[in-house]
C-alpha cells in the first residue's frame, strides 16, 4: 500500500488541485505568472487554458484598473494572506463585460526560509447570493405598506436574510477550509517521497472530507474524521465495502456513479447532491459539493478513487427559503390586486409591472413609459403628482397621492399610490419604486357620499334660516315685554340654532372641499385684528373661561379671511369644549421666518399619542371617558387642516394627557400676485 501512495506523481496531485470544487489559480513571481488554474477558474475568467504561462494581466486584461492584481503583488511582497468578500470584479464573459461578485483568497505559500515562492488564489462565485440579499433589502422596503399578509411576509424575509448572512459567514468558513486544503495538496506535492504514514495524517488534516476507496468493490481505505462525520458512521468502516458500511445508499445514485467513474477513469464533479445518510438512526437528508477522483496506473488503470466532498446543506436550504419567501411575496403582490413600479434613480427607466399596466388601460405586452402614465392621469391632478414624485426623488419625502386616470373611452379610474426614494448602500443607482391600489369603487362611495351630504346640507340650511329669523323676532318681542324667562330661553335657542347652522356649514364645507369646488377669496388682511375679534365674539357665549392674546405683531397675510377665522374658531373652540376643568387659554401670534404661526394652547385633558396621528383624518374623534359627553363629528379639524394645506401652510399638535394642549398653524408671508 505504501508503494501504491509513493507512486503518486506530482502532476497527479496537481491534477487534484485542479480539479478542486472550488475555483484555484496559482501565481509566482511579482509580474504574477499563471503557473496553474482550474476549469472553474479559468471559466471565472471568461478564458481558455491559452492563459496558463501568462502574466495575469495580460491574461485577464480587463482586471486592469481593478483592484485584485495590486492586492496579489502586496500578498507576494508582504507574504500576508488576503481575504476578500462580496467583492466586485468586472470580467469579459461570453463576449461581453459583466460584473459579478466574489469571495476569495489570496495565501502566499513560503518555503522553509519564510520567502514566498507562489500565491495560491481559491475563489467562489457568490454573485447569486449578493444580488438575492439586494433585492431582498429593497423589497423588504416596499413591503411595510402592504396588507398585514405582506407585513409577516417582512418578518420572514428579514429572518431568512440573517439565515443567509450566517450562511454566507459559513461559506466564507468552508472557502478558507478548501484553501487549506489546497495547502494540504500542494504539500503532497512536494512531499510526494515521504512515507504512507505521513501522507494519511495528512489526509486526516485535511479540512475538508477525504476518503480513499481501493478497487471495483470500493472499500474504504481511508477516511479522515470529517468524512466519518457525513458517513454518520466511526472507524470501525475502515476496511469495509462501502455498499456494506452505507447501507442506505443502496437505491441512490451514489454507487453507480462510482462504479462508472472507476470503469472509465473519468471524473465526475456533483454540485449540491442529495444524499439521504443514517444519522443516529433517523435517516436524514444532505446536500453535498463532491469530487470522484479515479487515480490511474502506468497502464491507465483505475487504482483507487478519491472522494472530497463539503456539505452545502445550510446553503441550499437558505436559497430555496429565499426562493419560497419571494414567490410568496409575489402571490401576495397578485392576490392583493396590486400594481408596482420600480424608477431607476440615474436613467429615469420605468418598470412597471402588468397589473399597474391594466390600470393605465395597456395590455401585458406593451411598452408603457413614464411619460405615457403621466399624460394618462387627469389633467386637474397631473401636476400634483409630478411635484410629489419630484419631492420623493429629490429631498426623499415619502409618497402618498390619490388621482384619478383617465382611459382612452373617457371612463374614469381612482387609484392610491404609495412608493419610496432608496439609496444603494452598495454604490448602486438611487431609486423610485411603489405601489399602486384601486380605489375606484371606495372614491365613489365617497363621492356619492359627498354629494349627498353636500345636498342635505344645502336643503337644511333654508329651514334652518327661517327658525333662527322667527326666534330673533320673537326674543325681541320678549325683551320689549320685559319677559325675563322668555327672552333668556329664546337666547339659549338662538345659540343652539347657531351651533346647528355651523355644523350644517361644516358638512357643506367638507362636500365642497372633496369635490374640489372650495375656493380661495384671498385678500390682505391683519391677523391680530381678526384674533381680537373671534376673542370678542368667543367671550359673549363662553364666560367660563379666560382667554389671553400675548403681544402680536401687525402681521398682514395674504389669504381667504374668512376661512382663517373659521380655523381660528375651530381651535378656540375646540380649546374650550376640551377644558372644562380649567379656566385658562392663550393665544400667541409670532413671526417664524418667512411665516406667521399662530398658537392655541389650553390646561384642558389633552390627547394621546396614538390619537394625535389621526386627529385631522376626516370624521375621526377621540374617544374615551373624559369625551363621550362632548358633541362633534369630526369635521372641524380635518376642514382646518386642508384649508391650512390650500393656503401652503402647516397645522399640527403638542399635547400630554392630563396637562393639555397646543395646537399650532403658520401661513407664508407671500405677496399678492
Amino acid at each position: 500500500m505504501a508503494d501504491l501512495v509513493l507512486q503518486f506523481s506530482s502532476e497527479q496531485l496537481l491534477e487534484i488541485l485542479a480539479l478542486a470544487p472550488n475555483a484555484t489559480a496559482i501565481y509566482t513571481g511579482e509580474e504574477l505568472i499563471i503557473q496553474t488554474a482550474n476549469d472553474a477558474m479559468i471559466n471565472f475568467w471568461g478564458k481558455d487554458r491559452r492563459v496558463i504561462g501568462r502574466p495575469l494581466e495580460q491574461a485577464v486584461p480587463e482586471l486592469r484598473g481593478q483592484p485584485f492584481i495590486p492586492i496579489m503583488q502586496t500578498v507576494w511582497r508582504s507574504g500576508e494572506t488576503y481575504i476578500g468578500k462580496d467583492k466586485e470584479a468586472k470580467l469579459f464573459v461570453d463576449g461581453k463585460l459583466q460584473t459579478f461578485y466574489f469571495d476569495f483568497i489570496y495565501r502566499p505559500l513560503k518555503d522553509e526560509q519564510g520567502k514566498v515562492y507562489c500565491i495560491l488564489h481559491t475563489a467562489s462565485d457568490v454573485t447569486a447570493y449578493y444580488l438575492n440579499r439586494r433585492e431582498l433589502e429593497k423589497s423588504r422596503e416596499n413591503e411595510s405598506d402592504l396588507l398585514e399578509e405582506q407585513q409577516v411576509m417582512n418578518e420572514e424575509l428579514l429572518a431568512i436574510n440573517a439565515e443567509l448572512q450566517a450562511t454566507l459567514k459559513e461559506q466564507a468558513s468552508t472557502n478558507e477550509y478548501l484553501a487549506e486544503t489546497q495547502l494540504v495538496l500542494r504539500a503532497l506535492v512536494n512531499k510526494h517521497a515521504e512515507s504512507e504514514g505521513r501522507f494519511r495524517f495528512m489526509v486526516q488534516q485535511a479540512p475538508v472530507a477525504i476518503c480513499i476507496l481501493m478497487g471495483r468493490r470500493l472499500q474504504i481505505e481511508s477516511a479522515n474524521d470529517r468524512m466519518l462525520n457525513i458517513f454518520g458512521k466511526t472507524s470501525n468502516i475502515i476496511g469495509k465495502n462501502l455498499s456494506k458500511a452505507l447501507p442506505e445508499l443502496e437505491g441512490q445514485p451514489y454507487l453507480e456513479l462510482l462504479d462508472k467513474v472507476y470503469l472509465t477513469g473519468e471524473t465526475y464533479y456533483g454540485k449540491e447532491g442529495v444524499a439521504r445518510i443514517e444519522h443516529n438512526g433517523q435517516l436524514t437528508d444532505g446536500y453535498f459539493d463532491f469530487i470522484y477522483k479515479p487515480l490511474l496506473d502506468e497502464n491507465r488503470r483505475t487504482t483507487c478513487v478519491i472522494v472530497v466532498a463539503v456539505e452545502v446543506t445550510a446553503q441550499v436550504n437558505a436559497r430555496k427559503k429565499l426562493q419560497k419567501a419571494e414567490e410568496q411575496l409575489r402571490f401576495a403582490i397578485e392576490a392583493a390586486n396590486v400594481g408596482t413600479w420600480f424608477i431607476n434613480g440615474n436613467t429615469n427607466e420605468f418598470i412597471p409591472s402588468v397589473r399597474l399596466k391594466e390600470m393605465f388601460g395597456y395590455a401585458a405586452d406593451e411598452e408603457l413609459s413614464l411619460d405615457e402614465a403621466l399624460n394618462l392621469i387627469h389633467k386637474d391632478y397631473r401636476d400634483q403628482v409630478i411635484r410629489a414624485i419630484e419631492a420623493t426623488m429629490t429631498k426623499g419625502e415619502p409618497y402618498n397621492v390619490e388621482y384619478p386616470i383617465t382611459g382612452d373611452d373617457d371612463s374614469i379610474r381612482w387609484v392610491r399610490s404609495y412608493g419610496k426614494h432608496e439609496h444603494d448602500i452598495n454604490g448602486g443607482a438611487p431609486h423610485f419604486s411603489g405601489i399602486m391600489i384601486d380605489i375606484t369603487e371606495q372614491k365613489l362611495d365617497d363621492i356619492r357620499k359627498n354629494d349627498f351630504i353636500g345636498m342635505v346640507s344645502h336643503e337644511l340650511k333654508t329651514p334652518l334660516t327661517s327658525l333662527k329669523g322667527y326666534v330673533q323676532i320673537l326674543g325681541s318681542k320678549a325683551r320689549k315685554q320685559e319677559d325675563a324667562f322668555m327672552a333668556s330661553a329664546l337666547q339659549k335657542a338662538e345659540i343652539q340654532v347657531n351651533k346647528m347652522s355651523s355644523l350644517i356649514n361644516g358638512f357643506l364645507n367638507v362636500s365642497r372641499l372633496e369635490s374640489g369646488k372650495i375656493i380661495l377669496d384671498k385678500q390682505y388682511f391683519r391677523v391680530d385684528e381678526i384674533i381680537r375679534d373671534i376673542i370678542d365674539d368667543t367671550l359673549i357665549t363662553s364666560t367660563n373661561h379666560t382667554i389671553t392674546l400675548h403681544p402680536c405683531g401687525p402681521f398682514s397675510v395674504y389669504a381667504d379671511q374668512e376661512k382663517i377665522e373659521a380655523v381660528i374658531s375651530n381651535l378656540l373652540s375646540n380649546a374650550i369644549k376640551y377644558s372644562p376643568g380649567s379656566k385658562n387659554i392663550e393665544i400667541t401670534c409670532k413671526l417664524c421666518g418667512d411665516a406667521v404661526q399662530i398658537s392655541v394652547s389650553d390646561e384642558g385633558m389633552g390627547i394621546r399619542k396614538e390619537d394625535m396621528e389621526k386627529l385631522f383624518e376626516r370624521y375621526y374623534r377621540v374617544e374615551g371617558k373624559l369625551t363621550k359627553d362632548i358633541s362633534g363629528f369630526g369635521i372641524g379639524l380635518y376642514l382646518s387642516a386642508e384649508i391650512i394645506a390650500r393656503h401652503g401652510g402647516k397645522i399640527w399638535v403638542e399635547s400630554e394627557v392630563g396637562k393639555g394642549s397646543v395646537f399650532h398653524f403658520s401661513l407664508p408671508l407671500t405677496a399678492q400676485p
